[in-house]
């Protein structure tokens, strides 16, 4: 699967293409690549603009629009998924569900007092005013306590972490159960604002391997539907149509029957 991530930092998988929130390096990064289906990857309301801008251009035969609205960390996971050999784009949606189900994401950060989800208490607000504060978040529980010097993160199957260019608390690296895996940023930290505190760490970790959720996905591959406008597999909706996929036509093994055609463009765009 080809996967261009728009906005993705250093760091992310080699296999991954990486292009700035903008139309031209995008669209310069597409056309680079070999003329086959790929995914644009985006996290951020920028970058999702951006793709669809580019799928308006260059057509919407080959482009699947992959959103997902999760933390940078969790992203990259994400992305590590989808460079898996021998998937098919149209299996991206899945690919990303099944591997986000795995994903345990928790963030060390200076102040929540401009923090809305999850939202903190009155006193934890109050706390931020201190100039020595942390609070450890949860975002999958919607948790927020005060850093006590641990963060629990599991021992994954892969840990991705990030952080400010100024640390949040001395030494983050050694919360960890083992090294990360991947340093979005390296070092030096992201000069990107993800977390509304100036000095944050973020951590994500895989609790199974990226092997089994790619043979979830595959197992079921042949039971999905297929898209109305351009016939390729889906398990709801195709992301190069952007239309619900309809019920499969079945052959004798409940595969998708009928050659795929490529349509004209179209842009129901989502």
């Amino acid at each position: 699967m080809l996967v261009v991530a728009i906005g993705a930092p250093d760091g992310v998988h080699t296999s991954v293409h990486r292009a700035d929130p903008t139309l031209e390096s995008v669209v310069a990064a597409i056309r680079r690549l070999p003329v086959d289906d790929l995914v644009l990857a985006t996290r951020d309301e920028e970058s999702r603009r951006v793709a669809r801008s580019a799928r308006l251009v260059l057509g919407s035969e080959r482009l699947a629009l992959l959103h997902l609205d999760v933390h940078l960390t969790a992203w990259a996971v994400v992305l590590a998924g989808l460079t898996t050999p021998a998937l098919p784009a149209a299996s991206a949606r899945a690919v990303a569900d099944d591997v986000l189900s795995h994903v345990f994401t928790r963030a060390v950060v200076s102040t929540v007092a401009s923090l809305e989800k999850p939202a903190p208490t009155f006193r934890q607000h109050a706390g931020s005013l201190l100039p020595t504060s942390a609070f450890v978040v949860d975002p999958g529980r919607g948790t927020v306590g005060r850093f006590l010097g641990h963060l629990g993160v599991p021992d994954g199957e892969m840990i991705v972490v990030a952080r400010s260019p100024k640390p949040v608390v001395p030494e983050a690296d050694g919360l960890l159960p083992h090294p990360a895996d991947v340093d979005l940023g390296g070092p030096h930290g992201l000069r990107a604002a993800e977390w509304p505190a100036p000095r944050w760490f973020e951590v994500s970790s895989l609790d199974a391997p990226l092997t089994s959720t790619i043979t979830n996905v595959a197992s079921g591959f042949f039971r999905w539907p297929a898209c109305d406008v351009c016939g390729r597999a889906a398990p709801e909706s195709c992301l190069f149509c952007d239309v619900a996929a309809r019920s499969a036509r079945t052959g004798p093994r409940g595969g998708v029957a009928g050659p795929t055609h490529r349509p004209e463009p179209l842009e129901a765009i989502n």
